[in-house]
């Protein structure tokens, strides 16, 4: 276990089934699906048709929520800046602004070298240099003149630190779907060995444009064919029609906190996170390793000092694709062994869809909710299970329980395999 323990004390989210994490946690419990047709990207001259589309999202309204709830300098400085930034920063801001005012901090007086911002991603830009390319092809001139920031992912975190005032570390990390664990553990080992006692965890919407979704298509990895006109069905792990990820717009910004800080000031806590474990398959493509997965899942056990019969419940990375669910089930049995048949284990992309590089902060985010309710969402769209599927997916309805240590797992294209673990937190 880490040398000192990690609280989460704030948590913010946004996708297309809602922007606040008791919205999306109650739409999923409801079984609403975030997939659609896409309408802000033209998928006339590719193959994807379908994926979570926030381009409906409302910046400016989201904006003014958060008038008189913050203090009035912090408004103003956020105000300035959005007129220098890409929409999808201004959606990175607006839910670390969700995540601080979650976690009390506006109130509280932080030495700005103890804090700091992880962000969760990279290429995350890739749509607005198309945008600017384009303009750059017929009149050079004309380019965005701040694109040469824009353009950077930096520009991110360093946002994202100036209108918090986070001046300890402003910095990105990434390892494609796995990220969102791998910025876990970055703001993990800062509190835990750089004395840091806020980090703001933030994992940014991943950019997709038409180039990044044929290049899936081509791959094979995403969902193009059978469920066009009925999307809400097309992401469907661990049934035997599936053809693949569906990819989604959305992100989600932890605070994690020194526990004892957290407590000294009298903060909400929502979990304790004990435990994350990396590592790679030294394999560029995207075929999955249950070797991998499974010793990462161990490591991650061990490094949190908890055994594998006192999970109770697991997060499945569970993407839909015909080879990744089935070495994840397999994965899970190893690592478990007889145990694996008495978790709970549910599938959110069945619902949410791919959040890409921000999976891993998105699923934790819900992960935690669901504990804390007490009630966990059906995987959805399983009309002929797997045969090889013989563990409790939550395959026929939402499940009631009592949990109090879960596993949240996160695999990569590369070869990146993570998982945390996180505890209930009961004072």
């Amino acid at each position: 276990m880490s040398p000192k323990r990690i609280a989460v004390t704030g948590m913010s989210i946004n996708t297309p089934l809602g922007d606040t994490v008791d919205e999306v946690g109650h739409n999923m419990l409801l079984g609403k699906s975030a997939i659609t047709q896409w309408k802000g990207l033209d998928t006339s001259e590719i193959y994807s048709k379908i994926g979570g589309d926030l381009s409906f999202y409302d910046v400016d309204a989201k904006l003014k929520y958060f008038e008189n709830k913050i203090p009035e300098s912090v408004f103003a400085k956020t105000k300035h800046i959005f007129k220098q930034i890409t929409r999808n920063t201004k959606l990175s801001i607006l839910m670390s602004l969700d995540a601080y005012l979650d976690a009390g901090l506006f109130q509280e007086k932080l030495d700005p070298y103890e804090t700091g911002v992880i962000c969760g991603g990279h290429n995350l830009t890739s749509y607005y240099l198309m945008e600017q390319y384009d303009i750059f092809r017929e009149e050079p001139d004309f380019i965005d003149g701040l694109s040469g920031l824009n353009t950077l992912d930096t520009d991110y975190s360093s946002s994202i630190a100036e209108v918090l005032n986070m001046k300890g570390m402003a910095y990105l990390v990434g390892g494609t779907c796995a990220t969102g664990n791998l910025a876990l553990q970055t703001a993990m080992n800062a509190i835990s060995y750089d004395d840091k006692k806020v980090i703001s965890v933030a994992c940014p919407m991943v950019s997709f444009n038409p180039l990044m979704l044929q290049s899936l298509t081509v791959l094979e990895a995403i969902s193009y064919d059978k469920f066009n006109d009925t999307p809400e069905k097309a992401s469907r792990p661990y049934d035997v029609d599936r053809e693949g990820f569906l990819p989604c717009e959305g992100g989600a910004t932890l605070i994690l906190e020194d526990l004892e800080h957290a407590k000294a000031r009298g903060a909400t806590i929502y979990a304790e996170l004990l435990g994350v474990s990396v590592n790679s398959d030294a394999n560029h493509l995207g075929n999955p390793s249950k070797d991998g997965q499974v010793h990462v899942i161990t490591t991650a056990l061990k490094k949190a000092n908890i055994a594998p019969q006192a999970v109770d419940y697991l997060s499945a990375h569970a993407t839909s694709t015909h080879l990744g669910d089935i070495v994840e089930i397999q994965s899970i049995k190893q690592a478990f062994g007889d145990h694996a048949y008495q978790l709970l284990i549910n599938a959110p992309k069945s619902l949410l869809g791919h959040t890409m590089w921000a999976a891993g902060a998105v699923e934790a985010v819900l992960a935690i909710w669901q504990m804390n309710k007490g009630e966990f969402h059906r995987s959805h769209n399983i009309e002929q299970l797997e045969p090889q599927v013989d563990l409790n997916v939550c395959a026929e309805s939402n499940v009631k329980q009592d949990v109090n240590i879960f596993v949240n797992n996160s695999f990569g294209m590369g070869g990146i395999n993570s998982a945390s673990v996180f505890q209930r937190y009961d004072g």
